[in-house]
């Protein structure tokens, strides 16, 4: 069971691990970028992988960023899916301190199998919950009953674990059948029991009398204390002489929370924290958990953590937190956040720092790395995009990123109709490397038409080029 005496106290940050801490983000597969983390150090991990799902989502970064299209598919099969995820959340364990929690987040297709393994983990009795998550209120299915939650599972690493417990208010048909006394000043109240019964037994420090009243088997509080509430107009007396006690529905915690958990709705198109990441979890939700399962200065790890939602909840809680991602995009996009809330800048460790690096992306984060190197902005255009694929910030020229060598003269006349399409003069290729051909042709473009094409290499934006220094 938890320890709930040391749950209530905030722990100090451990001096070995947090003499120098910075808040760190991690660019890297999550299996090897643990290793940088001490064992036992973490205090709460919660992780929201890539779902088995067997679906195609769209990542759309932001409003105005980039789309692409990729697959939460795992081509090994259900078995692959399980192992990789095995494989990394037995180093996760060992980052955890004694008394710490891990939480995932899965959907219905790979959960129940997912604790079978979790449970030859962290030992089936220390699964403190699985939690229902109701993500949508509806969802049509012809064929079944609609699919709208996913399941979260909370293990802690022993028997002795951080727990806050949380409350949520009292639904109005609990209020309207418990709390039916009405209070002009202090609101509703309810009555409950201020004398003792038969089978609390006698207590002879709580015997005595009162205003001519001495229960049978004592009072629940001492003189002193009744005392205190009567004058505080909180004891009431019955038709029949029965004193009891009020409470009032303003001075309740609430409903204590269950494992069942309805009032957090998914992230909404137009709402305010919507990143256009279309697993985005809502910050209530991740803020619960961590509320819950961590107090201040603990230190918190999402070793998946996408656009940084469990970043921000520790950050607003005054946690110290760590976020690892596989995607240079996912992490660019993190800092960006956390920066708009104030927080202070992060370590960041693994984004790209040299060519050979570059060519290691995939294409996706090649063309994302090299618009978000000009300031650029993503192209949002699904289809017959010519070869567009950002803007620059301010004056909107088209830009065209190449993952390759040599690029020659056919990717210059192809800007030159597009420019021509969009009825503009300047545009902006990014490419490891031009021809003496397409540098050549750039060069006649201005002097003979006014067409001003810039021709970037990977090399001059890893050097550092600026926004500034750039002539578009």
């Amino acid at each position: 069971m938890a320890n709930c005496e040391n749950c209530l106290k905030p722990k100090m940050p451990q001096p070995a691990l947090f003499g120098q801490f910075r808040n760190s983000l991690y660019c890297g597969d999550c299996l090897n970028e643990l290793d940088r983390i001490t064992n036992e150090s973490v205090d709460l991990i919660y992780i929201d992988p890539p779902f088995y799902s067997q679906k195609y989502y769209e990542v759309i970064w932001d409003e105005s960023a980039e789309r692409y299209a990729f697959e939460d598919r795992w081509r090994g099969g259900r078995e692959t899916y399980i192992n990789y995820l095995i494989e990394r959340i037995r180093k996760m364990r060992d980052k955890l301190n004694s008394t710490g929690s891990f939480w995932i987040h899965l959907d219905w297709h790979i959960a129940h199998y997912m604790k079978v393994e979790l449970d030859k983990i962290f030992g089936q009795a220390n699964l403190q919950n699985e939690i229902i998550w109701q993500r949508t209120s509806a969802h049509s299915d012809s064929k079944r009953f609609g699919h709208v939650h996913d399941t979260l599972f909370f293990y802690s690493k022993s028997d002795v674990f951080t727990w806050n417990p949380l409350f949520g208010p009292h639904s109005p048909e609990y209020v309207e059948k418990f709390y039916r006394f009405p209070d002009r000043t202090r609101g509703r109240y309810r009555l409950d029991h201020i004398i003792r019964s038969q089978s609390m037994g006698p207590r002879p420090n709580l015997s005595y009398e009162y205003k001519g009243y001495k229960p049978k088997w004592g009072w629940r509080v001492i003189r002193e204390k009744l005392e205190k509430l009567d004058r505080d107009r909180r004891i009431e007396w019955s038709q029949t002489g029965r004193p009891y006690l009020r409470r009032y529905l303003n001075e309740m915690k609430g409903t204590a929370l269950t494992s069942i958990w309805t009032d957090i709705k998914s992230v909404q198109a137009h709402a305010k924290e919507r990143l256009g990441y279309p697993t985005q979890k809502p910050i209530a939700l991740l803020e619960r958990i961590v509320s819950a399962t961590s107090n201040l200065g603990d230190l918190v790890l999402d070793a998946f953590c996408g656009c940084g939602t469990t970043m921000e909840a520790a950050q607003r809680l005054g946690r110290h937190w760590i976020g690892i991602d596989i995607s240079q995009t996912a992490i660019r996009v993190v800092e960006n956040r956390l920066r708009k809330i104030g927080a202070p800048a992060p370590q960041v460790v693994g984004l790209v720092e040299t060519e050979e690096q570059l060519r290691r992306l995939d294409p996706f984060e090649f063309q994302n790395w090299a618009i978000n190197a000009v300031q650029g902005r993503h192209s949002t255009r699904k289809i017959a995009d010519m070869g567009i694929d950002g803007f620059t910030f301010l004056e909107n020229h088209p830009i065209q990123v190449k993952r390759m060598d040599d690029v020659g003269r056919p990717v210059i006349d192809s800007l030159v109709g597009v420019l021509e399409r969009e009825k503009d003069k300047k545009g902006m290729v990014i490419a490891f490397s031009f021809t003496r051909g397409a540098i050549g042709e750039v060069a006649r473009l201005k002097r003979e038409s006014g067409i001003e094409i810039q021709l970037l290499t990977c090399s001059q934006l890893l050097a550092g080029l600026s926004a500034k220094q750039m002539t578009l």
